[in-house]
């Protein structure tokens, strides 16, 4: 068996808790909490990042190192980030909310990886949309996690129809007793770092800037869906990852590599709807260049980076000529990891 293994680092996963189950400390040490009756004793009076954070960019990185900062000065405070899930957007205006760069494992995994000990995800629901910036800061900051530091992007807004802004929340820290910090926004090449770049540069298949932005290698995760098996059929059995919601690179064949039982190993994905065979939905399919490695994937964890492209989606005139394409781009990929 041809076997190439770069790191274990996927095999420490993530897990995430639901309404029912409480918080559960997960293999990375992080706490994803939903809810705050879910909210364990530890994470009282900590302090606390709030933000969407998708992507976890360099921008958001260097956020959270200032966050380690503040929890030092805090006597070694507890460090969490405040999210929201859905994204605002997916509720209050549908037509607009962003491809999800990251979902909440990956958010999760990457807040650990800078030093977040807690994940607090608060439902955004209508009732959190229409609420004013001070019944925001008394419901949840104050009496629900009853911070002690608080630490946004300098361009924070807040409260129904984001009125409150950065100065609001410091009044407002001042009135309640806690502190209130504003951190710069990034800037990489004289712009602005920003989840919306991200999302630009993978759009357009820039994986090289992508990964500057994010500082690593633009990935997809998420979890194994049954297949048509045509891959099988036609020798390169493939495992299956819905795409709708996430964000992903322009319909084609990539060379890639992912993460399948704790290791990464080579593979080539294909983005698209498969037009050879008259199917509409664009999905993600990942033949992993190591004999066996598909094995019984469904409905397991899978994460993909992206590396390199190879070609654009092709419609073919049979199975047959399909199946010669798949063979020449699996021998690029072989070509290109021999190299590396």
């Amino acid at each position: 068996m041809e076997s190439v293994c770069w790191s274990d680092r996927c095999a420490r996963g993530v897990s995430v808790t639901d309404s029912r189950s409480g918080n559960l400390e997960t293999a990375l040490g992080m706490y994803i909490i939903r809810g705050l009756r879910n909210l364990p004793t530890r994470f009282r009076h900590a302090v606390v990042a709030i933000g969407n954070f998708d992507g976890v960019h360099r921008g958001h990185q260097a956020l959270f190192a200032r966050l380690r900062e503040l929890a030092v000065g805090q006597g070694g405070a507890p460090i969490m980030a405040v999210t929201f899930e859905p994204h605002p957007l997916r509720l209050l205006d549908p037509t607009r909310a962003p491809a999800r760069i990251t979902g909440l494992r990956g958010k999760a995994r990457w807040m650990e990886e800078a030093g977040v000990e807690g994940l607090f995800v608060l439902q955004f629901s209508r009732q959190l949309a229409a609420m004013s910036p001070e019944a925001f800061v008394q419901a949840v900051l104050v009496n629900g996690l009853g911070v002690r530091e608080v630490l946004v992007g300098e361009n924070f807004r807040f409260g129904a129809k984001g009125v409150g802004t950065f100065e609001d929340l410091e009044q407002m820290g001042r009135k309640y007793g806690f502190g209130v910090h504003a951190h710069p926004l990034v800037i990489l090449d004289g712009q602005t770092v920003s989840s919306t770049w991200v999302r630009r540069e993978v759009e357009s298949g820039s994986f090289g800037m992508a990964a500057r932005l994010l500082d690593r290698p633009f990935e997809i995760e998420g979890r194994v869906v049954v297949g048509d098996r045509r891959g099988r059929t036609l020798g390169f059995p493939t495992a299956n990852l819905p795409l709708s919601g996430m964000l992903y690179p322009p319909r084609g064949v990539y060379i890639s590599r992912a993460c399948v039982g704790g290791c990464w190993v080579p593979s080539v994905v294909n983005v698209g709807r498969n037009p050879t065979f008259g199917e509409h939905e664009t999905r993600l399919e990942a033949h992993m260049l190591v004999s066996d490695e598909v094995m019984e994937l469904y409905r397991k964890v899978l994460r993909i980076q992206f590396l390199h492209h190879l070609r654009p989606e092709m419609t073919f005139p049979n199975p047959e000529a399909l199946r010669a394409q798949i063979g020449q781009d699996v021998a690029a990929a072989r070509e290109f990891f021999s190299g590396h």
